[in-house]
Parts: structure tokens; sequence; C-alpha cells
């Protein structure tokens, strides 16, 4: 199943990423990468990666983690 995700995330022409941080009641924090793809006029909601934040909530530090989540998990292609 994840392979057929991740391949759905490959092939398609135009993909809608969102990326949400949280912070739990005991003060950890997570981010969240997940995508819409259309395929055959239907949305699918694919969830790409989820990890705790452990390094900071800088934009420094979730922007490397976002990269390297889309281009190890979601193959992205990133120019």
């Amino acid at each position: 199943m994840i392979k057929n995700m991740k391949e759905v995330v490959a092939s398609s022409r135009y993909l809608s990423l969102f990326c949400d941080e949280v912070t739990t009641i005991d003060n950890q924090s997570w981010i969240s990468i997940h995508s819409y793809v259309v395929q055959d006029w239907c949305r699918l909601p694919i969830l790409i990666y989820i990890e705790q934040v452990t390094e900071g909530g800088g934009s420094n530090n979730l922007t490397k983690i976002i990269v390297g989540a889309l281009k190890e998990e979601g193959r992205v292609c990133l120019m």
C-alpha cells in the first residue's frame, strides 16, 4: 500500500502539499506532511511523513525536515 501511494505521488503532474506542526500536551513537537493528488477526477489524501521535531521549530530546521521527507518518502524531485 505504501509503495502504491509513493507511485501515485511521484507520477502526479500536480501536487498540493500541506505541512502542519503541532505541540502535544507534554510539549513535544510533531510535523506532518500530507498531500492531495487528483486521480481520475477524485481527490486522494495521502500522508507522506510524520516526525517528532527534536532540534527546534525554527524555519531552517522545519525546511530541512520538509525537503528531506519529500525527497526520501515522497520521491518528489525538487529543483
